[in-house]
């Protein structure tokens, strides 16, 4: 495992670094069933990187957020009593699997992952007081990579927001997270004489621990290092 504080989040060897890896923008893929990722890996492992096709594009929106990043850091800090500091990039003990922090502490086991969302966006997660399932991938990813982390600070700054700008969620490898999965289970079903008849199957949220997605992760990736080497030689035949 390797942390790269000399790069520069959004320069070009920062974006020469991620090429043909796992970040945590991708993350989400990891547990789809489609091949997406397979071929977005295979694009970028296959052709040679160019900084102009591999320049990340920023809506107003994700620019307004780099801009706010900062200044979320520094609430956050005063929130939590943790000091965070840069890093570029962190590479896990997978070739191909690493992530950009938003902040990391010195002692490199705490992180924390920050969102400037849109007005409606942020009211939503305060009210409901949980991270929305679609960061829990991003979250997760955290812990994939950095094998010594132990907490990781989910948080959301909304400054314009006059009643709670600043939405914090703590997460461990104890936490338990939705991340999109559902499974089937059986039911007790209880006749009119209190007596169970057959019992029904319904579908259920699949929630589980972050250290058991780390190890549904592992494995997916460990799937897709196979899929990318067959595909090579295929291409290659």
């Amino acid at each position: 495992m390797e942390f790269h504080y000399d790069l520069e989040q959004g320069s070009v060897e920062w974006l020469e670094k991620k090429h043909g890896q796992i970040g945590g923008t991708k993350a989400k893929l990891l547990y789809t069933k489609t091949d997406t990722l397979l071929i977005e890996m295979l694009a970028e492992i296959i052709e040679p990187f160019d900084e102009d096709a591999d320049e990340s594009y920023k809506s107003d929106a994700m620019e307004n957020g780099s801009n706010l990043e900062p200044q979320a850091r520094i609430e956050l800090e005063a929130y939590t009593g943790v000091h965070f500091k840069e890093c570029g990039w962190i590479q896990s003990d997978n070739p191909i699997v690493g992530i950009s922090p938003d902040g990391i502490s010195d002692c490199e086991t705490i992180q924390c992952e920050i969102k400037c969302p849109q007005p409606k966006a942020h009211i939503r997660m305060c009210l409901n007081d949980e991270i929305p399932r679609e960061y829990i991938p991003q979250c997760v990813h955290a812990f994939v990579v950095n094998s010594k982390l132990e907490k990781l600070y989910f948080c959301s700054y909304r400054p314009e927001n006059t009643l709670k700008p600043l939405f914090v969620k703590e997460l461990t490898r104890d936490s338990i997270v939705d991340i999109g999965w559902t499974k089937k289970v059986e039911v007790e079903v209880i006749g009119a004489k209190g007596v169970p008849i057959k019992p029904k199957i319904e579908t259920v949220t699949d929630y589980r621990t972050i250290t058991d997605w780390v190890k549904v992760c592992n494995t997916a990736v460990t799937e897709l290092q196979e899929q990318i080497t067959e595909s090579i030689n295929k291409l290659n035949f």
